[in-house]
């Protein structure tokens, strides 16, 4: 959606000499064998000395300036959040920041670096054209969560949980503890009703998802829950469902389910 709109704009940005774009694509993929003792480090100096190598031979002092000052930026950035670095990290800049493009990825990226006149779009490209805006819905019982995503990166999240006394969902920004807190003979009459209703609370649940993926253009639906609920669930989908996982992700936080949806 949002990324579409990006990469639109960035396939009209070519600059003018000696000014230059800086395009980098860095794998931060912690599960990798090959990212273990954080080589991507390794990498990214490398990365950043030919970028200063390739604005030397120029012969240009102005854009060795650029690539001094540059160079300075990812490094403070990228050094100075290494805490939230994820799977893959994307950047476009110019040294004035009049481009300037960023994304932490839940998805990998092949380590690349340019120096052109213009973004280098193929991995951006391709990315969105594999991790599109998608909603993943997660269900467990009487309790379900939407994530929206694009390209690894959660957008939006809502939770629902069954009110009885309405008999319908409730909608809330965050997970919510168990509100049965009688044992016993409570709780198994609370869990009957939820079995006797729960057929007709996913067709609701499955009205207000498809509304949601109208309104935000959701390119791919996938599922996510233990077999029998998916595949109750599924069949209320007028809308194509692209992937069922059959998985109970729902109380885990939002980067461990991209994490392992998105795999």
């Amino acid at each position: 959606m949002s990324l579409k709109k990006d990469i639109n704009e960035l396939m009209k940005v070519n600059v003018e000499e000696p000014k230059k774009v800086l395009t980098m694509y860095l794998n931060t993929d912690r599960k990798s064998p090959e990212q273990q003792k954080g080589e991507w480090k390794i990498h990214l100096k490398n990365g950043l000395k030919n970028l200063e190598e390739k604005a030397k031979k120029s012969g240009s002092q102005k854009e060795m300036d650029q690539a001094k000052e540059i160079i300075k930026k990812v490094e403070d950035i990228v050094y100075g959040n290494e805490r939230e670095l994820l799977r893959g990290l994307v950047l476009m800049t110019t040294a004035d920041e009049n481009i300037w493009f960023m994304k932490t990825l839940q998805v990998p990226v092949e380590t690349a670096f340019h120096w052109e006149t213009y973004p280098v779009l193929d991995q951006l490209q391709a990315l969105e054209k594999t991790y599109p805006y998608m909603g993943i819905v997660l269900i467990q019982k009487d309790e379900a969560a939407v994530l929206e995503t694009e390209m690894g990166v959660l957008e939006e999240q809502t939770h629902y949980t069954l009110d009885l006394n309405t008999d319908d969902w409730r909608e809330h920004q965050g997970p919510q503890g168990d509100d049965i807190t009688e044992g016993g003979s409570k709780k198994d009459e609370y869990d009957e009703r939820v079995e006797a209703h729960q057929q007709r609370w996913f067709k609701n649940l499955v009205s207000e998802v498809e509304r949601k993926a109208d309104s935000s253009n959701w390119e791919k639906i996938y599922l996510v829950g233990e077999r029998d609920e998916v595949k109750a669930l599924k069949s209320y989908f007028n809308k194509e469902v692209d992937k069922i996982i059959s998985r109970n992700l729902l109380n885990r936080n939002a980067d461990k389910i991209l994490d392992a949806v998105l795999d």
